[in-house]
């Protein structure tokens, strides 16, 4: 069964391998901005059991397009993953739940 994101927010988080997503693989996270945020943007991805596994303060968003930079990709089980992206000097930011059966 593939994995499933519900995203909210001014910026909207996606899933580039959700399609193909299963324990024990990789997923891939871009980011679409609905308005000109400007940079930096703190990521922060929480596992199943609450640990924060991914945090990082980035320049650009990966938004999957060319001379963008590489999405954010970690390794998943099963389980929920809270994602949060927002914009470190400004109001916009993002949540999702990345669901994986």
């Amino acid at each position: 069964m593939p994995g499933s994101i519900d995203s909210n927010g001014d910026i909207e988080i996606i899933c580039q391998t959700a399609a193909e997503l299963a324990p024990n693989k990789i997923a891939k996270i871009v980011f679409r901005a609905w308005e000109d945020a400007a940079p930096p943007f703190e990521i922060k991805v929480w596992s199943p059991s609450g640990n924060v596994i991914v945090e990082r303060v980035i320049r650009e968003l990966p938004t999957g397009q060319p001379q963008s930079p590489p999405p954010i990709a970690f390794s998943v089980q099963r389980g929920n993953y809270e994602i949060l992206v927002h914009q470190i000097k400004g109001s916009a930011e993002g949540k999702a739940t990345l669901t994986v059966t």
